[in-house]
């Protein structure tokens, strides 16, 4: 951009230049001319070039002063846009800062999480081994119950066998007579 300015620029001074040139020319020509004593004709000929060319150096002024204004212009949004890529820089200097305190929160995040997954992980088997314990504690309880429903019926029946009085023996009880041989002794 700035050496198609550049060429502009010049390609105008250039025009100015040529048309300073060809009225200073022309005017060294009229006067040269002119102190001839040339014919009227010639002299009417050179004023009106001398007009042309007073006519197209200040469409060159016109045209110059264009372009200056265009360069001035253009300078100024030359000048914008420096200060622009300056402040581009700067935040593109400080970004990868940025993007390393971003990164390591990202990575303390990251670690957190899989901390809080491998927990839940680990309650979760807990839970399950806890519901298994559970599961078996209660088989456990159950199968107590009916033993202890069964001791309590067997209590029951012995107690009621207890109640009953006893069948009298046909034997005589050997007891006694052995303690009255203690006795005899």
């Amino acid at each position: 951009m700035n050496n198609n300015f550049f060429r502009v620029m010049k390609g105008i001074k250039m025009e100015k230049a040529k048309a300073i040139f060809k009225a200073a020319l022309l005017s060294v020509c009229l006067t040269v001319l002119i102190g001839c004593g040339r014919a009227a004709k010639e002299k009417d000929k050179a004023l009106a070039e001398l007009e042309q060319v007073k006519a197209q150096l200040a469409k060159a002024n016109v045209l110059a002063e264009k372009a200056q204004s265009e360069r001035d212009q253009l300078n100024e949004r030359m000048a914008e846009v420096l200060e622009e890529l300056e402040k581009a820089k700067t935040q593109l200097a400080k970004a990868p800062g940025s993007q390393e305190l971003l990164q390591n929160r990202i990575n303390e995040l990251t670690e957190q999480l899989n901390s809080a997954l491998t927990q839940a992980r680990n309650a979760q088997a807990t839970f399950e081994n806890l519901k298994a314990q559970l599961k078996a504690s209660t088989e456990t309880i159950q199968k107590l119950r009916q033993e202890n429903e069964q001791l309590r019926a067997a209590i029951q029946q012995f107690e009621e066998q207890a109640k009953q009085p006893e069948p009298p023996s046909e034997e005589p009880s050997k007891e006694p007579n052995e303690r009255s041989e203690e006795g005899l002794i």
